[in-house]
């Protein structure tokens, strides 16, 4: 692979100097900066509760051999457990920077990455209280899925049927356990490739789980912001990063989920935008100027407090 020589870097790195611009863009229309509003302690008390009591009711059922009411408590046992696994989830008020790394850390060595240092907003990992409800949801549901199937054997084959609903719903969490557990060990380290967004003098790289998109700066033609699942009662929302293809580039339009990072999704779709619009400036990537620039840009966010979106 044939490495592009590296543009020259902007007067201003090369003069020392340190005048940073102030916040390029506004805060995207939905987005906000101020912690989410965290679930009530008591909410989260009574849903564990609940999934226990839940998980108590199904074995019960289950020693009795009542197969509906196995059924019946083993769904809701697996169901309240992901509710209450998920209502930990909240985005906005994340503060931290990218880390300034060598792009040999985030490729198994197999090809020289066109950049050297990059700039990396890692993606967090799942929390320890969401990947223990999901693993247990997970475990007991499975543990009696089984047990409704052996107790429909004994009485009639026929109803096989009536476990298919729990089977749909087990699957469901055991699937969100797995990956819960897999992407808190993608996270331990950065030797296991942690999913993210990396910035270079070349272009962006998205880290998926099981692959990369790479952005050369000229592909891209427009960077914009969007937001789904804005929950007016906590101001949790979810935020998005499209980028436009120029014509000719190899990728499509995507819609990137800026979710669950360890970074404001203002601050990397601030970033994103900006090297893509200032050509003149990338020669500043891959170099401490550019991770000061982003700090300055975290800390003129911070500074900033808009009240609770109302829609």
């Amino acid at each position: 692979m044939t490495v592009p020589e590296l543009p020259p870097l902007p007067p201003s790195v090369r003069g020392g100097a340190a005048a940073f611009d102030g916040l390029p863009y506004p805060l995207p229309p939905k987005w906000q900066v101020h912690a989410a509003k965290r679930t009530a302690t008591w909410l989260v008390v009574f849903g564990a509760t609940a999934t226990f009591a839940l998980g108590a009711f199904a074995v019960w059922a289950a020693a009795r051999g009542d197969l509906v009411g196995t059924i019946v408590w083993a769904f809701f046992f697996a169901a309240i457990g992901l509710v209450t696994g998920i209502a930990y989830e909240r985005s906005g008020d994340e503060k931290a920077l990218p880390a300034m790394i060598n792009a040999i850390a985030l490729s198994r060595a197999e090809v020289r990455p066109a950049d050297s240092w990059i700039h990396f907003f890692s993606r967090s990992g799942p929390g320890r209280w969401q990947t223990a409800f999901f693993t247990t949801a997970g475990c007991g549901g499975s543990v009696m899925f089984a047990w409704a199937s052996a107790l429909a054997v004994m009485k009639a084959p026929w109803a096989l049927i009536a476990t298919i609903p729990l089977l749909l719903g087990c699957l469901v969490v055991v699937i969100a356990s797995v990956m819960a557990v897999w992407l808190r060990w993608r996270h331990s380290s950065f030797g296991r490739r942690p999913i993210g967004i990396s910035l270079g003098r070349h272009g962006l790289v998205y880290y998926y789980v099981d692959g990369v998109d790479e952005w050369p700066w000229e592909s891209i033609a427009r960077v914009r912001p969007s937001v789904t699942a804005v929950d007016e009662s906590t101001g949790d929302f979810a935020p998005g990063l499209i980028i436009e293809p120029a014509a000719g580039a190899e990728n499509d339009a995507n819609d990137y989920s800026l979710g669950g990072y360890q970074s404001h999704a203002w601050l990397i779709y601030t970033a994103v935008r900006y090297w893509s619009e200032h050509p003149d400036a990338r020669g500043e990537l891959s170099t401490t100027f550019a991770q000061r620039r982003i700090e300055g840009w975290r800390d003129a966010m911070r500074a900033q407090r808009f009240p609770p979106v109302r829609l």
